[in-house]
């Protein structure tokens, strides 16, 4: 075997499935470890490593099914996935123990996973937490996502980050559920100048949530810089960010539809998130 060896955490959800998808497509050669929590196939994988969970004993599961597969504990790229917190309210009202869960699947396992296997490289996957539409509702996982940022820009050469803009996928249809049921008694200003523009849009509610949140990034990153009119992200997308972490030194590479762009620093958040 030649080609670099990938081990993906999450890779039936999108972002792993389009991970797999673009290293098929580009790199002929490479062997790809996909992990699942479940007994479930995935498609494009090399090796499937069966009832790995993202939580503390990531690391013992995946060394029992490596070992289970005959395959070396080593690899030259993680590409860690998995993200869940509590979502449907505003980040500044996140409560220290809902932060502290969040970070136990979305960020603890990976950083297990990068001190034990040592790889060249280890990638994650980072959203705009930062934009005051998504500060209103984005929850714990706003500090997840910041943590993300800071761990990448602090060692640049063997960290980086994939940001996409918002698209459709089962991600964004819970958040947009949980947040419908959350300004039904909301007395946030935030939420209830979004529960009375929702009331006025005729919009089944995940239609008018995607529809916001792309009126948001449009208006928030046009620039003249961009030679093609705002679009909004799709999966397919997700490809392209890989693609860019992985031929660029930057720490951050961003896709927005069809505009993309590279990071060295975090983004200017409002003082009370940067404590």
């Amino acid at each position: 075997m030649t080609g670099k060896k990938y081990l993906i955490v999450g890779g039936a959800g999108e972002a792993g499935s389009s991970a797999i998808e673009f290293l098929k497509a580009n790199e002929k050669d490479c062997h790809i470890i996909a992990t699942t929590s479940s007994h479930s196939q995935i498609p494009g994988a090399d090796t499937i490593l069966h009832n790995v969970k993202a939580d503390r004993q990531i690391v013992l599961r995946v060394k029992e099914e490596l070992e289970g597969n005959r395959i070396e504990p080593k690899f030259d790229v993680l590409i860690y996935t998995p993200a869940l917190g509590e979502v449907g309210y505003p980040v500044i009202e996140s409560k220290p123990e809902a932060i502290e869960a969040a970070l136990e699947f979305s960020y603890y396992p990976m950083l297990n996973l990068e001190t034990t296997f040592s790889p060249k490289l280890s990638i994650g996957y980072s959203a705009f937490y930062w934009l005051p539409h998504t500060l209103a509702f984005y929850g714990t996982m706003g500090y997840v996502k910041k943590k993300m940022d800071e761990w990448a820009i602090t060692k640049p050469d063997s960290r980086k980050i994939i940001r996409a803009g918002t698209f459709f996928s089962k991600s964004v249809r819970g958040i947009s559920l949980v947040l419908q049921r959350t300004m039904k008694n909301t007395k946030d200003p935030d939420l209830l100048k979004l529960k009375e523009k929702y009331a006025n849009s005729n919009q089944k509610f995940q239609d008018f949530f995607l529809d916001y949140a792309w009126k948001h990034e449009r208006e928030f990153f046009s620039s003249p810089k961009f030679n093609s009119p705002y679009r909004a992200t799709t999966r397919a997308d997700l490809g392209r960010g890989l693609k860019n972490v992985l031929s660029n030194d930057a720490p951050i590479a961003t896709v927005l539809g069809d505009w993309e762009w590279y990071e060295k620093s975090m983004p200017d958040l409002p003082e009370w998130f940067r404590k």
